[in-house]
């Protein structure tokens, strides 16, 4: 059986809460799960060291040019991440450089401009949901308004299948 994610995510990269706001976001978060019928395993803030990428797992099955349209496929995106980790493949890749230059028209771009047909982000810190269900898919834009208002910093969410 796969585990289904949730994963909270600031819109800056870089950006990182305190951890007294981080226990708040996940303590709201996990209230969110507490209807009839609703579930949830885990529900943690996780600090990454560096930019980490936070990506859909399963959900994640292309890659696109925003500039030209072309389609670049992950495994040219793969290929750069394990690169930049040192020719390493790792569970969650780091990505301190977000700049990259797309192989279909040499646009020099953030690696969070690229257009993914699945949910992905890049970030130091996210709030992750493990194995939920509930009435409702997606957690609310006032959902994720409380959390940005608790954090203090917009937030984002990525589905994830692994």
């Amino acid at each position: 059986m796969s585990d289904v994610y949730i994963r909270v995510i600031p819109t800056d990269p870089r950006w990182q809460p305190t951890a007294e706001k981080a226990t708040r976001a996940a303590e709201y978060i996990a209230g969110l799960f507490a209807g009839p019928g609703d579930h949830v395993e885990q529900v943690e803030p996780v600090f990454h060291e560096h930019i980490t990428l936070i990506d859909g797992g399963e959900y994640m099955q292309n890659l696109f040019c925003p500039r030209c349209d072309a389609t670049i496929g992950l495994d040219w995106f793969w290929a750069l991440l394990i690169a930049r980790n040192g020719g390493r493949r790792v569970g969650e890749p780091t990505v301190d450089d977000l700049g990259v230059a797309v192989p279909c028209c040499g646009a020099e771009l953030t690696m969070a401009e690229l257009r993914f047909d699945g949910p992905v982000g890049f970030a130091r810190f996210e709030v992750s949901v493990l194995n939920w269900t509930r009435h409702v898919w997606d957690l609310s834009n006032d959902e994720l308004a409380a959390v940005s208002e608790i954090l203090g910093h917009p937030v984002t969410q990525i589905h994830a299948r692994y």
